[in-house]
């Protein structure tokens, strides 16, 4: 079932005076209807308060007539040429690594002239044999290109001779290998001329003349080189492995090196015409090429041996969709998520974008600030990935949700970071320049609906609140935060970067008090980048509850040059920073938590005041409990602070509820290992700040039970009220708290410090 409308809007988080443009997509051309909405509530169980919006005026709302839209998926470059004469000899050459044979013609180079007419171009054909066109004439490779390995390719182009060469040779992968004795060569006799000096090289994909993507290429490609001469397979190689262009020759027209500018959309022309090209759809940089020796893992330390782009037919930064209409955000527009609502019959779309509040701090400003993860929010964008995953658990009868099935059905809107390439290899990128199926209310997809039910509550319990994200942090760092005595986090706050970790340890370093209302957060560390503003960037290095694991050696970010993977490896752990960190996962049933010795504990009092049963939270709104999804430990060996208390902990889990990879040192029953727990968990810092966690992502679902009269919702409520009190807490003194030995994992193979 194809979706009749779609859409995104850019940016995703504007403030006072910005204008948020938006993109619309009907797949039909019919008409549709149009209004604002302020999201308070998006967790449309039928068991809970349901969807709670509130409608906004805006300029935009009413009809408007619907647009088909292309569809801008795959990633390719462009890049200038410089050549002032006619060029009737010509050679194209490169390093090519294919990743996929797919049944389609997959364009590696495109070379045209300022009008667009064709040089020479090589191609992959529908069953993987290289081949090349120009003048008329077309060459083809007799035996498939290898797949997964290096080759050096090219086509030239023999005026006198009126011939078409083409060759391929492997690079060898061994000292056993046979490559150069599989290099193959063919030719082809032509009777056009075209010698108009060439203009452009496209890499990866054919030119066309709106830089539209078309007929894109699956793998990585290195030194292009483009001369007018035509040069045997000799010279072809020769020069695609020189790493200096050769000085004074005036047939070199084309020089490019992708280990230069990694960091940026740049490409390098390091030849005589000295031209800058760019990338297009963001392909994957910092990679490996064929100069790879696996000596050096950090690009940054030996660039030219990262001299190579991934290109993808599934790439996608930006679709490029003209503005449907656009709305200016208002002085004086309450901070929060809000969406254009499109209805067209019995569908609706919604497109959600966030305003954020001054970032500078006001009269009115309000105590309590509940952060967005957006961040997460990209990484999951568009995710599919536990199709399989809960297929494979618990059967091919598991129903897709509606939303779900549209977009495996439109998966040209660019996948999510739990997903991979159809050649297998990971998506280190996404961008919010595309439609997201799962950022939206009316699903129960994940974590924004699920993050609603806490502005849900904030909004129906009175607190004055804003609302700001992780691209406000991103931005602003601790200063924004600062503005607030106290910061919330979503469910599931699982992805930040640097900047991002370095300013919540900066808001609580001045006193700031932390709630972490989820799970599994604080877990990935991911990259931003100022030459790609709209997307985001993960490694999944090493180790972690993953869905697919980065190559060796690529493990550093191209967008900062950082290692990616888990924080836990970064020697910052989520422990470190909010007392707790990821243990296990489960997704059929969401089990309770058990009152522990701590929340006896005279610090606690304010806690637990009004809480008195032994069993916290056996209902709620996900699989039936507060404690389930992704759930987090209390253990001193990963960095929990010693003098932290828990308060409570979880018990009787389903058995599909198993302990994270990173800590598999052996194995045991889960029903016998005490790190399958999640942990409810309070700790004091020394500037007089506090850190309260929950352990959980269903933890949230369990807020609204009851009309908000339950012991998970006065627990909260105790903590948010204490927080909001400037009065600073007091740390208790290390030498006075007896850490009891059950607090530091025996199974995690680091020194237990209790």
């Amino acid at each position: 079932m194809n979706k009749v409308l779609a859409g995104y809007r850019t940016p995703l988080v504007a403030g006072a005076g910005d204008t948020v443009d938006f993109k619309v997509h009907c797949a039909d051309g019919g008409a549709y209807q149009a209004d604002l909405i302020r999201i308070i509530n998006g967790d449309s169980d039928p068991a809970g308060p349901g969807l709670v919006f509130e409608e906004i005026n805006a300029p935009f709302a009413g009809c408007h007539d619907g647009v088909a839209q292309p569809i801008r998926s795959g990633s390719f470059a462009r890049l200038p040429v410089s050549a002032a004469v006619d060029t009737p000899d010509l050679t194209l050459a490169l390093a090519v690594f294919p990743t996929l044979f797919n049944g389609a013609q997959q364009t590696i180079a495109d070379v045209t002239d300022a009008s667009g007419v064709r040089r020479v171009r090589l191609q992959l054909d529908t069953q993987g044999h290289l081949t090349a066109d120009a003048n008329g004439a077309t060459a083809r490779v007799p035996v498939q290109i290898p797949l997964d390995r290096w080759s050096f390719i090219g086509a030239a182009v023999d005026a006198a001779a009126r011939t078409l060469t083409i060759w391929q040779r492997p690079q060898p992968n061994g000292a056993g290998d046979d490559a150069p004795l599989r290099a193959r060569e063919t030719a082809a006799s032509f009777s056009e001329d075209h010698n108009a000096p060439p203009a452009m090289v496209t890499i990866a994909a054919d030119w066309t003349a709106d830089a539209t993507p078309a007929a894109c290429f699956n793998g990585r490609i290195e030194a292009p080189r483009l001369v007018a001469d035509a040069l045997t397979i000799e010279g072809g190689i020769e020069i695609v492995r020189a790493e200096n262009a050769p000085p004074g020759d005036p047939a070199l027209l084309g020089f490019w090196d992708f280990s230069k500018g990694i960091d940026t959309r740049e490409v390098r022309d390091l030849g005589p015409g000295g031209r800058v090209g760019d990338v297009i759809n963001l392909p994957v940089r910092a990679v490996r090429g064929f100069r790879w020796t696996g000596d050096v893992r950090d690009w940054k330390q030996a660039p030219r041996e990262y001299g190579a782009i991934h290109f993808h037919d599934t790439d996608v930064y930006d679709m490029g969709w003209p503005t449907a209409f656009s709305y200016t955000v208002p002085d004086g527009l309450r901070s929060g998520a809000y969406a254009a609502r499109l209805r067209r019959g019995e569908e609706t779309e919604y497109i959600t974008f966030f305003v954020r509040p001054p970032v500078t701090k006001r009269t009115d400003q309000p105590s309590i600030v509940f952060v967005a993860p957006t961040a997460s929010y990209l990484a999951y964008s568009n995710e599919t990935a536990h199709v399989a995953v809960t297929r494979a658990l618990y059967g091919e009868s598991v129903a897709l949700l509606p939303e779900v099935q549209q977009f495996l059905d439109n998966q040209g809107f660019g996948r999510s970071q739990y997903q991979a390439h159809d050649d297998g290899s990971g998506v280190h990128y996404v961008s919010q320049n595309r439609p997201i199926w799962n950022l939206r209310p009316d699903t129960r997809a994940w974590a924004f609906p699920a993050d609603t039910t806490i502005i849900h509550w904030l909004e129906t319990r009175g607190y004055a609140y804003d609302v700001i994200t992780d691209h406000d942090i991103q931005e602003h760092g601790a200063a924004i935060l600062n503005n607030y005595k106290v910061a919330i986090t979503g469910t599931h706050p699982e992805y930040l970067s640097t900047e991002i970790y370095d300013a919540y340890e900066g808001f609580l370093g001045t006193g700031g008090r932390l709630m972490y209302m989820g799970g599994n957060g604080f877990y990935w560390r991911v990259a931003f980048s100022d030459a790609w503003p709209d997307a985001m960037e993960v490694r999944r290095a090493e180790d972690g509850t993953r869905a697919w694991v980065a190559e060796p050696g690529e493990y550093y970010h191209a967008f900062d040059g950082e290692m990616g993977g888990l924080w836990r490896r970064q020697g910052r752990s989520p422990n470190r920073l909010v007392g707790i960190g990821f243990t296990a996962q489960g997704f059929t049933t969401s089990s309770h938590y058990r009152r522990q010795p701590d929340a006896d504990n005279a610090r606690a009092a304010f806690i637990m005041e009004g809480v008195d049963a032994d069993i916290i939270g056996d209902f709620g709104l996900r699989e039936g409990g507060a404690a389930g999804e992704e759930i987090d430990r209390f253990d001193t060996a990963l960095g929990s602070p010693p003098h932290g208390l828990v308060l409570a902990s979880s018990e009787d889990h389903a058995p599909d509820m198993m302990l994270v990879n990173e800590e598999f040192l052996f194995t045991l029953p889960p029903n016998l290992d005490p790190r399958i727990r999640a942990d409810i968990t309070f700790y004091e810092t020394p500037s007089g700040g506090a850190v309260f966690s929950t352990g959980s992502i269903a933890y949230a679902g369990s807020l609204s039970h009851n009309g908000f009269d339950n012991p998970i919702a006065r627990m909260t409520e105790n903590v948010l009220n204490r927080f909001a009190d400037p009065v600073p807490f007091e740390m208790p003194d290390p030498q006075d708290v007896d850490v009891p030995s059950d607090r530091a994992s025996v199974f995690t193979g680091q020194r237990i410090t209790a």
